[in-house]
């Protein structure tokens, strides 16, 4: 049996890591950063997430 296995279009996770390659220094300002953490993650995710829920059920 022949097996092909491609990659998965994900187009949510390029837009992150395009927002993630324009920050620089603390993202969202925790004293003690160590980079990509929930936090930063959730902060560019939730926004969107928000904005772009459907209404009217």
């Amino acid at each position: 049996m022949n097996i092909s296995r491609l990659v998965a279009s994900a187009p949510r996770t390029a837009s992150l890591s395009i927002e993630l390659s324009k920050l620089s220094g603390p993202c969202v300002g925790c004293t003690d950063c160590n980079g990509l953490c929930r936090e930063l993650i959730d902060a560019l995710v939730v926004p969107d997430a928000v904005l772009s829920k459907k209404h009217g059920t």
